[in-house]
């Protein structure tokens, strides 16, 4: 299981038709073709679904492993997707030395291009509804399927530039409305925040004012009705506001007060769930990150995580010849015992009995090459997402499961912090923190009078154990508080192939130099 897991690739889309690149002066002899598949109601509709696909495939994909294990989350030794190469450490094991390696002829250049592409590749899917609806008119299928269309278009166009605005320096804004005849000129990470923000402002009205159902094969499984499509784009634009700051100092100026107002009617408000998708053993649908990070075999919770949750026995640094079982007063870890008997041999595991935590699960086997650095090893394992408590090969790991890319719990932790940083109510904010806390975690209940900090310390604590490995989380929580290993780069530069294509000069962060660009003004 472990080599076929290893020896997994995902293909992303990597070539989209931007405005303003050379490639648009190159006859396209597809292109009627093209125009005739965006009249047709019916092709349209499957762009549409397929503007979630590839959305979400490009968020669970590589770079997001590479990122976890960057902020000393996740931890996995290998080089898949570049893994290895971006979090080992120097000798002395205080920072990481190797920038972007954002260079038309490095191997590793694909974790700097695949955001970059993929979500372009999504943006350029969702432009193209648009205007068909609006531009042109088309109907699809009626009124109501086509507002259906319009909306989840709106919501995916806003949801890919998000992605953009967190993780590169500058990029391309560019929207079913632009003048496609003026060359396209570069827009800072603010200004591609705040075109995202109001993009998701107007996918809420739309859905807000109509009524529908997704259909099911949109997400491979599950269904979203319009105003579930309200709170997924609210907690979109919390998590959009909170997590772009670079550092601490950017983090202090986040409109918290509006982060609150967002959370507020997102996700947990009313009837709480999780914006979740459903793989087919990645085939189509992908999450990457959950077939390293929720199997036993091939990735671990790294030791500076399974130390918080059992500081007595998970020790940080891992010492020689590992940690022992835990015993952990939070639920989700417990005793570690996991899976029966039949998968010792090979897993290393203790069967799971009386003890046995919700999400996570001792291995005695450390499991990755001792040369490459002690570092890397844990014997702690997240179990969540596999829906068999086997990890067989119906398991997350062979990616049949469904699984988040936004969750209520996120949106309570969104809520709560905005209420702290904003002056909020206290009381409220403790209230948010305890429904993963001492809900799921039967940790002691926090409170207003832990005052802003104690209430911080619990908080980045929920984030860091109740939202682990869901997709870049854990390296925007450190980005922002400035706890990010020593040279890791706090975003990416424009990719080469891109760069190349106008002859600009080729840059990266990271390592020894610039982290990531000033703040926009």
């Amino acid at each position: 299981m472990q080599m076929t897991r290893l020896a997994r690739g995902l293909g992303i889309l990597a070539a989209v038709t931007m405005a303003g690149c050379k490639s648009l002066d190159v006859p396209n002899p597809n292109q009627p073709d093209a125009r005739r598949a965006l009249a047709d109601p019916s092709s349209l509709e499957a762009v549409t679904g397929g503007t979630m696909r590839t959305w979400m495939n490009t968020l669970e994909n590589n770079p997001a492993t590479v990122l976890c294990t960057q902020a000393r989350s996740c931890s996995a030794s290998w080089n898949n997707d570049n893994m290895n190469f971006y979090s080992s450490l120097d000798a002395d094991g205080t920072r990481l030395n190797r920038p972007w390696q954002n260079d038309p002829s490095a191997a590793a250049r694909t974790s700097v291009e695949n955001y970059w592409f993929g979500f372009y590749a999504a943006l350029s899917s969702a432009n193209d509804v648009l205007k068909a609806v609006r531009q042109n008119g088309v109907v699809i299928g009626d009124a109501a399927q086509t507002k259906r269309s319009e909306t989840v278009a709106q919501l995916m166009q806003a949801a890919a530039i998000a992605e953009l605005a967190l993780q590169y320096d500058k990029g391309y804004v560019v929207f079913d409305s632009t003048d496609l005849t003026v060359p396209l000129v570069y827009a800072d990470r603010k200004k591609m925040r705040d075109a995202a923000l109001a993009k998701l402002d107007a996918a809420i009205a739309l859905a807000g004012a109509n009524t529908f159902t997704t259909p099911a094969g949109w997400t491979n499984g599950r269904v979203y009705d319009n105003l579930q499509i309200v709170k997924i784009a609210n907690t979109m634009a919390a998590r959009l506001l909170a997590n772009w700051p670079r550092n601490a100092a950017e983090n202090a100026q986040v409109p918290w007060a509006r982060v609150v107002s967002y959370a507020s009617k997102g996700l947990s408000t009313g009837t709480p769930f999780d914006f979740m998708f459903v793989g087919d053993g990645c085939t189509a649908w992908c999450p990457e990150m959950l077939t390293w990070f929720d199997d036993m075999t091939s990735g671990r919770v790294s030791t500076r995580i399974a130390n918080m949750m059992d500081p007595v026995t998970q020790k940080d640094p891992w010492p020689a010849g590992g940690n022992s079982q835990p015993k952990s007063a939070d639920k989700r870890l417990g005793n570690g015992t996991f899976g029966n008997a039949d998968m010792v041999k090979g897993y290393g595991n203790i069967p799971k009995d009386a003890g046995a935590g919700t999400d996570f699960a001792f291995s005695s086997q450390a499991g990755f090459r001792p040369s490459r650095g002690s570092y890397h090893q844990s014997n702690i394992a997240h179990t969540r997402w596999d829906c068999t408590g086997l990890d067989d090969l119906t398991s997350i790991g062979s990616g049949f499961c469904a699984f988040p890319v936004l969750m209520a719990a996120q949106n309570d932790l969104l809520w709560a912090e905005g209420l702290i940083r904003s002056g909020g109510d206290l009381a409220q904010a403790a209230t948010l923190i305890n429904n993963s806390r001492v809900t799921r975690g039967g940790l002691p209940a926090a409170a207003a009078g832990d005052g802003v900090a104690g209430l911080l310390d619990k908080l980045n604590y929920e984030i860091e154990v109740e939202l682990f490995a869901l997709n870049s989380t854990s390296f925007f929580l450190n980005r922002r508080l400035d706890k990010l290993i020593s040279g890791t780069p706090h975003e990416m530069p424009v990719p080469a192939k891109e760069l190349d294509v106008f002859g600009q000069a080729l840059y990266t962060y990271g390592g020894r130099g610039l982290l990531n660009a000033p703040t926009p003004p």
